[in-house]
């Protein structure tokens, strides 16, 4: 009976090797080819700048001017509708804690010349007025 069980545990263990033993052979992994219609290329990866606001005057009128039927920039000026062209950017001003000031000066659609006068904060324009027209306070 011990002759039975030896024989029947070494040939069992013999069976057992030679089906494990082919389970620690490594084998990389195989690259599948890539589905119909999917480039192979590497991907690189693209950044884009999206930017919610434009900064500083110029990027403030350009998208103003761009949003426009006219393609003018509009204020309103004792109720009245005046659209603008932009002519001369003046130096901006830097009032401190981040804060700026521009004029602008704007031709108008009725031949007079304005002078706008912009407020800006961390690069965005806050505020708009109407500081001269035809070189005298409204």
């Amino acid at each position: 009976m011990n002759t039975r069980t030896l024989l029947i545990t070494a040939a069992a263990c013999f069976v057992a090797s030679i089906a494990f033993g082919q389970m620690n052979t490594y084998a990389p992994p195989q690259s599948q080819p890539p589905p119909q219609g999917v480039r192979s290329e590497p991907q690189t990866k693209e950044t884009k700048k999206t930017t919610t606001a434009p900064t500083g005057v110029k990027g403030y009128l350009d998208s103003q001017i761009a949003s426009s039927s006219d393609k003018k920039f509009h204020v309103s000026l004792n109720g009245k509708d005046v659209p603008l062209a932009p002519v001369r950017y003046h130096a901006e001003t830097k009032l401190g804690g981040g804060k700026g000031a521009m004029a602008v000066d704007m031709k108008g659609a009725d031949g007079k010349l304005y002078e706008i006068d912009f407020v800006t904060s961390g690069g965005q324009v806050t505020g708009a007025k109407v500081g001269k027209v035809d070189g005298k306070a409204p």
